[in-house]
C-alpha cells in the first residue's frame, strides 16, 4: 500500500473523533476543523514514524498532539483576550486640533507680556522660583528679605498671571 493510501486510512479512522474532541474543547466547530487540520498535518510530517505504530499507538499519538494544540489555542485565546481588554481600556489619543498650538502660543505671549509688566520684586521672585527652581527660603537668602515677603511676592505674581490668562480665555470663548 502506498503512503497516501495509508494516511487516508489513518485520517478516515480518526478524523471524526479528533474533530469531536476539538469541538468539545473549543466550542467552535470551525476552530475545531482548523485544529484538526493542524493535527493531521503534523501526522503527515511524522507519518514514517507514525505508520510503524499499532492502531492504539497512532490514536494515542494523534490525541497527544490534539491535546497540546488545544492547550496552545487556549493560551493564545487568553492572551488575545487580555490584549484586547488592555487595548479597549487604553485611552484613545486624539490629535490636538491645529488651532491648539496657535492658542498655546498666544497664551505664552500673554504670560510673557504679563511677566514684563510685573513690579520688579515680583518678577525677580517669580523668575528665581520658576526658572531657577529655588524655594522661597533660598530666594529670601539670595535677596536678603524675609521668606514671608518672598511668598507674598510670589502669590501676587501668580495671581496677576492667573487673572491675565483668565481674561484671555474669557475673550477667546
Amino acid at each position: 500500500m502506498d503512503r497516501g493510501a495509508e494516511f487516508r486510512e489513518l485520517y478516515d479512522a480518526h478524523r471524526t473523533a479528533v474533530h469531536a474532541y476539538f469541538t468539545g474543547r473549543t466550542g467552535d466547530r470551525w476552530l475545531a476543523a482548523d485544529l484538526m487540520q493542524e493535527t493531521f498535518l503534523r501526522a503527515w510530517r511524522r507519518f514514517p514514524e507514525l505508520s510503524g505504530l499499532a492502531d492504539d499507538g497512532q490514536r494515542a499519538w494523534l490525541f497527544t498532539v490534539a491535546r497540546n494544540l488545544s492547550i496552545d489555542e487556549h493560551r493564545h485565546s487568553r492572551t488575545r483576550a487580555a490584549a484586547d481588554a488592555v487595548l479597549r481600556a487604553e485611552p484613545v489619543e486624539v490629535a490636538a486640533p491645529a488651532s491648539a498650538s496657535v492658542l498655546a502660543a498666544e497664551r505664552v505671549a500673554v504670560v510673557a507680556e504679563t511677566i514684563k509688566r510685573l513690579p520688579e520684586p515680583q518678577r525677580v521672585a517669580l523668575t528665581l522660583a520658576a526658572a531657577g527652581g529655588l524655594t522661597s527660603a533660598e530666594i529670601a537668602t539670595a535677596l536678603g528679605v524675609p521668606a514671608g515677603t518672598v511668598r507674598y511676592r510670589l502669590s501676587l505674581a501668580r495671581r496677576t498671571l492667573a487673572e491675565a490668562l483668565s481674561t484671555y480665555d474669557d475673550v477667546e470663548q
